[in-house]
């Protein structure tokens, strides 16, 4: 009898020995992964950021039912910002007060779409840059509308090869 207690106890200790570990090892996995690869963090409604990827097209369904009645739907191919690296967008402070619609954070976002205030010559001139890489300046904000596909997109003021 006391020699089962000693192998249970044994097994015990070998047990927790075993699982701390194996959570030290996720630790230091988790922490490998994250180490140098912290995020830029921009806040939305704040002009002048300035983001670097490459330029590509992507289709989405639009209206009428966004991809419920494809043969209906509009194909809205619109320019989309493959980034560099992933960041994370936040709402500026006082969102609420200041009756902005940007009120969430949204992390590793990887791609932004881009619109160009409705200057039809900035978005054609801006397609000759399809599949570069390219720097784009501009002003992020939370999708809202209905043919805002990513959940970031950025109002562009300028966009240039790198």
């Amino acid at each position: 009898m006391i020699r089962l207690k000693k192998c249970s106890s044994a097994a015990t200790g070998i047990a927790v020995l075993l699982l701390g570990c194996l959570a030290a090892c996720i630790a230091q996995k988790r922490a490998k992964a994250g180490a140098g690869t912290e995020e830029a963090v921009y806040k939305c409604d704040t002009p002048g950021i300035q983001l670097e990827g490459t330029l590509t097209a992507r289709m989405f369904y639009g209206p009428p039912g966004f991809g419920e009645t494809p043969a209906k739907d509009l194909h809205d191919k619109v320019l989309v910002l493959k980034l560099a690296k992933p960041i994370t967008v936040e709402p500026v402070g006082n969102a609420e007060a200041k009756n902005s619609p940007n009120l969430s954070t949204f992390k590793h976002v990887r791609q932004v779409q881009l619109f160009f205030g409705g200057s039809r010559s900035a978005e054609v001139d801006a397609r000759k840059l399809l599949g570069k890489s390219v720097v784009v300046v501009g002003n992020l904000d939370e999708a809202t509308a209905p043919r805002q596909y990513t959940d970031v997109t950025m109002e562009v003021t300028t966009l240039q090869a790198k």
